[in-house]
């Protein structure tokens, strides 16, 4: 089972906000908008052959196979949950039977890159916790 530790997640959380640098630059000076979308499956899948860009502004941020993160530029709080949903579908048809997180945190919501991704993180360590409660229910029960 997956475990998000401290060291990891900061690991991530790096990754991520250095990739966001660009985005957060425009944001603040030009009041363009954008969307990080943070996704996870419990199958041990490559999200980097599922996860298809679409746009040239957009960014895939590998992280470890099976977790990714998505910045979808120039876009609003609604835009990013049509471009997140229609991901997730995507996605979904390769992790059948499995679970899978994806969330949304857009720059509309958050002021900053660092807060938006921590909810982010703060999102799949609850789902993660969710899980391993479900499952040790499972087993026990």
């Amino acid at each position: 089972m997956f475990r998000l530790e401290k060291k990891n997640r900061q690991k991530y959380f790096n990754e991520i906000v250095s990739n966001l640098d660009e985005y957060s630059y425009r944001n603040k000076r030009y009041n363009i908008n954008y969307a990080i979308a943070l996704g996870f499956c419990t199958k041990d899948v490559n999200l980097s052959d599922l996860v298809d860009v679409k746009r040239r502004t957009d960014k895939y941020i590998p992280l470890e196979d099976n977790l990714c993160c998505v910045v979808f530029d120039c876009i609003d709080s609604e835009s990013s949950l049509k471009a997140a949903q229609n991901l997730k579908t995507e996605v979904e048809k390769s992790c059948l039977n499995e679970d899978f997180f994806m969330r949304v945190a857009t720059s509309v919501e958050h002021e900053s890159a660092l807060k938006m991704t921590n909810s982010l993180f703060d999102n799949l360590e609850l789902f993660l916790r969710n899980l391993n409660a479900s499952s040790d229910l499972v087993v026990n029960g």
